[in-house]
């Protein structure tokens, strides 16, 4: 938490195209208030490519009986969750990986109200995270779409033409985000200011 703290964070005025960012994804189980954090998938990129050197993919360890209805969507059933890594050491891991960088992904306050909550209960201390939603960026280049799902994930990619994934894996669903914000800044003007961004994600 110190080193993130100390971390060299991009100024708000610096354009976008010479910020670091992390593209991340959580699955989880379900969508309600403190649900178990069952895979985290994250990569380090930049404007200019999504290098898949750096990227991870972790399934975090849950002893608890989890959501069917979560289960049939994102395949984590209980046998393999209590095989995953200690919510702890991904925790850590991911917060190195995120120092200095800017958090992206489709639907941001998800991953950023369940990373910060692992902290307060891991580390006592709420992580201050910055952040880019494609989702709400998408919203803001293409206002006039009809209905909640003209929105989602796969529908955004497909308005760019980028090809079709398989949903509901962490690390894919992260690459897919960073993917599609680097198609969205390609109608933005190339001087786009990190700022901006970020409060548009608001």
């Amino acid at each position: 938490m110190r080193e993130y703290a100390e971390a060299a964070w991009p100024h708000h005025d610096m354009p976008v195209a010479d910020a670091r960012l992390l593209a991340l994804d959580f699955e989880m189980d379900g969508l309600k208030k403190d649900a178990h954090l069952l895979q985290a998938g994250w990569v380090p990129f930049s404007t200019a490519s999504v290098p898949l050197e750096f990227a991870q993919v972790t399934d975090i360890r849950s002893g608890a009986q989890l959501d069917r209805k979560a289960v049939t969507i994102h395949g984590i059933g209980e046998e393999r969750a209590a095989a995953g890594q200690g919510v702890q050491d991904v925790t850590a891991a991911l917060i190195a990986s995120l120092s200095g960088r800017i958090l992206v992904a489709h639907g941001a306050q998800i991953e950023i109200e369940a990373l910060q909550g692992a902290c307060r209960k891991l580390f006592g201390a709420t992580l201050p995270i910055r952040a880019i939603c494609t989702l709400k960026l998408e919203q803001y280049l293409a206002p006039s779409m009809v209905g909640t799902g003209a929105y989602r994930l796969g529908a955004a990619r497909a308005r760019y033409g980028l090809p079709e994934y398989g949903v509901h894996d962490a690390l894919s669903d992260a690459i897919a985000s960073a993917e599609l914000l680097l198609a969205q800044l390609a109608t933005m003007p190339a001087d786009t200011r990190l700022g901006r961004l970020e409060r548009l994600s608001r």
